[in-house]
Order: C-alpha cells, then sequence, then structure tokens
C-alpha cells in the first residue's frame, strides 16, 4: 500500500521514502562542492595567471606576508570585474576556492574547468543557498581556504555595494580568521586589448591585503548584515576613498584616511 497514491497524494510510507531521497541527494550535492580544487589544475592555473599578469599588467601587491600558510582562512574583497578571480589566484599564496554565481557555470567552454580550478557555484543571492553555504563551511572545517566577493556582482568601479549577509553566516559558523583583500584598477583593464598592453600604457593594478581579523559580535543572536558590514568595512579601509562606496561615510566617520 505504500506504493499507492491516497486521495492527498502519496501515503506516508512514500512520502518517507521520498524525503529520505531527497536528503540523500542533497548531501551527495554537498559533498561534491565540498571537494577542494584539483592541486595540479590550480598550479597550472596559478602558473598561467601568474605569467599573465606579471607580462602585461604587473600588479602591484602589498600585505603578502599577511596570509596564513594554513588552517582555514575567509579571504573577502571587493568585485571590479571578472579579472579578481584569476588576480587573487595569482598573488595570493593559498590554494583557495572562489564562491561563483552558478551563471558561469553554464558557459560552455568554461564549464568543464569551474569545479578543478576551484570554483563553487551559488545560486544568485547567495545567502539564500544553503547547499553552497554547508559546502563552504566544509571546506573551512578542513582547513581550506574559501574566496568570496560579498557585494554579490561587479560594481565596475562605481563603488563599494553593500555586503550580502551570506559572509557572515560563513564567519561566525566556521571562526576561520577574516582576511580582507583590497583590488584596484582592473576596471581599467577589463577588455582584452586594455589587459594586453596595461604594463605599457602605465594602468597598474594595485592588491592590498590586510591583517586577518574575527569579527567583533555582541551577545545575543548576531546581526548577520551588521556583521557583514563590519567585514566588508575591513575591505574598505583598504580601498581609496574613491572605491569605498557604500562604505564611504562609515569610514569617514571612524576618522580613517
Amino acid at each position: 500500500m505504500g506504493d499507492i497514491d491516497g486521495p492527498g497524494g502519496p501515503v506516508p510510507e512514500a512520502r518517507e521514502r521520498m524525503a529520505r531521497s531527497r536528503t540523500l541527494r542533497a548531501a551527495e550535492r554537498r559533498k561534491r562542492l565540498a571537494q577542494p580544487p584539483d592541486p595540479r589544475l590550480y598550479a597550472l592555473a596559478r602558473l598561467l595567471a601568474r605569467l599573465l599578469f606579471s607580462l602585461c599588467v604587473g600588479p602591484v601587491v602589498a600585505g603578502r606576508e599577511h596570509v596564513p600558510a594554513a588552517g582555514p582562512l575567509l579571504v573577502v574583497g571587493n568585485h571590479l570585474t571578472f579579472l579578481e578571480p584569476p588576480l587573487l589566484t595569482a598573488v595570493v599564496p593559498r590554494r583557495m576556492t572562489f564562491l561563483a554565481l552558478i551563471d558561469l557555470f553554464a558557459i560552455g567552454w568554461m564549464a568543464p574547468f569551474m569545479r578543478p580550478l576551484g570554483a563553487l557555484p551559488v545560486k544568485q543571492g547567495g545567502g539564500r543557498d544553503l547547499d553552497a553555504l554547508r559546502a563552504a563551511l566544509e571546506i573551512l572545517r578542513r582547513g581550506g581556504a574559501v574566496t568570496i566577493f560579498p557585494e554579490g556582482t561587479r560594481s565596475l568601479g562605481e563603488g563599494l555595494m553593500r555586503a550580502n549577509p551570506g559572509v557572515a553566516l560563513l564567519a561566525l559558523r566556521s571562526g576561520a580568521p577574516v582576511l580582507p583583500v583590497a583590488v584596484v584598477g582592473t576596471e581599467r583593464i577589463e577588455a582584452a586589448g586594455p589587459f594586453l598592453t596595461a604594463r605599457l600604457r602605465g594602468r597598474r593594478v594595485r592588491v592590498v591585503i590586510g591583517r586577518p581579523f574575527r569579527p567583533a559580535v555582541g551577545p545575543g543572536k548576531p546581526d548577520h548584515q551588521a556583521v557583514a558590514d563590519q567585514i566588508m568595512g575591513e575591505v574598505a579601509r583598504l580601498l581609496p576613498p574613491a572605491y569605498r562606496g557604500a562604505y564611504a561615510d562609515t569610514i569617514a566617520e571612524a576618522g580613517d584616511d
């Protein structure tokens, strides 16, 4: 009788089996998502990224000494263009898993490389993508590094947008130190021509890596948006005033140049 639908839908036994099946599928998906980047492919990608950026752009990097050599790490940065992930792959001395919009995985030539190179698919409005967040937490719990751009989309040089609260959930649930990273100048070289000639034209890109920190949280239930703003504020402090956008007033009120 458990296999026969009743007047109101599947009978209890069938519903239980369906629920178990959904739970198992979700667990299997999270397990797949939580796989670290393929070390050989990631090393190759890093080498190619270093060569390209060194030859064409010559990025100026400050603060590499702040990157912990091992242990869980939540890397948080501003997102000007599509160049930030390969740029950070080149300059941050850790193998990282990047949270990337799921739409990128539908691009034909790119799709086969996204997961092996350390990309974790996230639905639009990543704070609601529980599978992706749980997979990221699992990576952090194993001592890996996860990179997230809390704005959720590219700002194209228009200034920081307000952070999505998902970054706070990752920071608080994992307890991992947060590494703020600021990027300046990629919006001027996003197209192929400007990128290839950036060094010749003097259009340098600057990356500033801040000190790791853990967000301060008061007693009671944490306000995830407030924590996300605190985290993004640390990124804003590393940026020139013209790039601070939604966080410009906060930094000005704190008296931080």
